[in-house]
């Protein structure tokens, strides 16, 4: 898991194009405290060396992927939220709780009510 770590990276940069000077510059754009280089990105990509927090969380936004992705793998799915409204979030949550208990009670044929509250913003 952490072995692929590296390639990881690797492959998300060359599949945006970017080289790692650019990833570098793009990460640094967004916090110019980063203590990131190209040379120490080469080094996270060749596992020589693993990324503080901080680099990790600037690597996985400049690539638009999450933290968990960059770290385990597609093995782990996430959904992001960034840039949703508090009621478009709690729409995927109640919606993933239908899903969920539709799984695992296909056979008891449970009905989801879901809160009236939370459906306002597609009643409109």
């Amino acid at each position: 898991m952490v072995d692929e770590f590296g390639a990881r990276i690797a492959k998300l940069r060359k599949a945006r194009n970017l080289s790692q000077r650019a990833l570098v510059d793009r990460a640094k754009a967004l916090d110019p405290n980063l203590r990131l280089s190209h040379s120490a990105l080469g080094s996270y990509e060749r596992n020589s060396t693993v990324p503080r927090l901080a680099e990790a969380v600037a690597l996985a936004d400049v690539l638009d992927v999450s933290l968990d992705f960059l770290l385990r793998g597609e093995a782990y799915r996430t959904l992001p939220l960034k840039n949703l409204t508090d009621e478009q979030t709690q729409l995927l949550l109640d919606l993933s709780v239908y899903f969920r208990q539709q799984n695992s009670a296909d056979r008891e044929k449970r009905v989801w009510n879901p809160p009236k509250n939370r459906w306002r913003c597609l009643q409109s």
